[in-house]
């Protein structure tokens, strides 16, 4: 944790930034412990670490116009830590279009969580979709049939961590308020 920490504080991430991959963390750790309680196979530290770091070069990114997602993945790999590059690598938008049987659940689990979360609020897929579409859709038609073509395997992820989870349906911000991130 402490090395996470230390990273971050190198690349002067931002508060709302901070406030953001919190969000994202807690639903991360949420559904990682109830597919774990159900006895599957998960690596919570991996789930808890990646979704602390996945957005550690956001700013970064769109200062130097490089893709945040890949370029962690890289840095984190570089300074020792593959498996949380590959996961933090793995939550770029478009991946979810990648995704497959050889997929790690971990990183399935921090795509979702990230898309769960507008700013420091936890959404539902059909309201942070709204916003991305509003958003950054906007930008370009190609922009858009991008987040398009996400939509529909993410409804799709999202029922495959609900079954592994055990969740009948939907949750919210109250189930996971009590939720501050494993340590």
């Amino acid at each position: 944790m402490s090395e996470c920490m230390a990273i971050m504080r190198e690349y002067d991430v931002p508060e709302n930034v901070m406030a953001h991959t919190e969000a994202v963390r807690r639903i991360a750790n949420f559904l990682a412990e109830k597919i774990s309680a159900r006895g599957n196979d998960v690596d919570s530290k991996l789930v808890d670490r990646a979704a602390l770091m996945h957005d550690f070069l956001k700013v970064h990114c769109i200062r130097n116009k490089c893709r945040h997602a890949h370029e962690a993945g890289r840095v984190l790999a570089e300074r020792g830590y593959p498996e949380f590059g590959e996961a933090v690598k793995q939550h770029g938008l478009e991946e979810v279009l990648v995704f497959g049987q050889k997929t790690r659940l971990e990183a399935k689990i921090v795509w979702y969580a990230d898309k769960r979360v507008n700013h420091d609020k936890v959404v539902s897929l059909a309201e942070r979709y709204a916003y991305l579409k509003s958003r950054y859709g906007s930008a370009s038609g190609k922009k858009m049939a991008e987040i398009v073509s996400t939509q529909v395997p993410a409804i799709e992820l999202e029922r495959e961590l609900f079954a592994l989870a055990g969740i009948g349906k939907d949750f919210s911000a109250a189930d996971i308020s009590a939720r501050k991130g494993a340590e």
